[in-house]
């Protein structure tokens, strides 16, 4: 796969920005796969519908894969990131996504049902010491209507070993993570003090410093891509192993919400409306942004 990609990302000065390549990306996530995804969850053939699944599950295999390529071709665009929105850039890790955010969304599906269990207790203790009117009945959201049983009940009574193996899943990034953070931090303290340290030692020499300090980036920027792509490597195989874990219905359920999630991190209103509150003064807090904000 990364052969494959690897030549939209050449080292050509004409190469093509991996921003665009995203753009069409995430325009094909959400106008045609997602879409296609959920009239296939809304219909009954569960062949159809691991069709789609496997779509969408190579969909994201495919970004990553292209990730790859840009970080071990040009990585200038990897340390840019210019494809981020400035809603996205604080769930990044190591380049992007943090591969908690999947195991954290598979946990919610997991945990939905004795939570809205939870939620119905609570309300009807309000209820019962409330001498307001009762709120109305809400609508269902369009997502959740006109589905089969086997959808709407996929994350019901999960089993033990799929409980299981979410916990596996969830212990191994535990000890992967700050194992590759400290590996960065440990690069990024090295090459502070070897930067300096060669600069000063040839500074007096015509061209050596910066001879000296050349080297210095160039394998700064070499461990920099091998950690990221470890890092991408996480994410992918997180994605495997969630996929692998789960029934058709269960993955196509929660590739839809994943789905769901980057797209709602790219609406236009929102940025707009987290940039603004974002340049209010901070003493100000989340009270005074607010309003602001509607």
């Amino acid at each position: 796969m990364l052969k494959a990609v690897a030549p939209l990302f050449s080292r050509h000065k004409h190469s093509r920005p991996f921003k665009e390549y995203y753009m069409e990306w995430f325009s094909t996530l959400k106008n045609n796969l997602l879409p296609l995804l959920r009239r296939s969850i809304a219909g009954e053939s569960p062949m159809i519908l691991s069709t789609h699944v496997e779509m969408l599950h190579q969909h994201f295999q495919s970004y990553y894969h292209a990730l790859d390529a840009v970080a071990t071709s040009d990585s200038s665009q990897l340390l840019s990131q210019d494809w981020h929105n400035s809603l996205e850039k604080p769930l990044l890790w190591l380049g992007d996504l943090h591969p908690l955010l999947f195991t954290s969304l598979a946990r919610s599906f997991l945990n939905e049902d004795s939570s809205s269990e939870n939620d119905n207790d609570n309300d009807n203790d309000h209820d019962q010491n409330d001498d307001h009117f009762p709120l109305p009945d809400l609508p269902l959201s369009e997502t959740l209507i006109d589905r089969p049983w086997q959808v709407a009940l996929a994350w019901r009574n999960p089993s033990e070993a799929l409980a299981a193996r979410m916990d596996q899943i969830e212990c191994g990034l535990r000890a992967i993570v700050p194992t590759l953070t400290d590996r960065l931090k440990r690069a990024e303290d090295a090459f502070v003090n070897r930067v300096v340290g060669d600069w000063f030692r040839c500074r007096e020499r015509k061209g050596a410093a910066k001879l000296a300090v050349c080297a210095d980036v160039k394998g700064h920027i070499e461990e920099l891509v091998s950690v990221f792509l470890y890092a991408n490597r996480l994410r992918r195989n997180v994605l495997v192993d969630i996929i692998s874990a789960t029934t058709v219905y269960q993955a196509a359920l929660f590739l839809e919400g994943l789905a769901q999630f980057l797209i709602g991190f790219r609406d236009h209103d929102l940025v707009n409306a987290v940039e603004h509150c974002k340049s209010l003064p901070l003493a100000h807090g989340p009270k005074q942004c607010r309003p602001r904000c509607h």
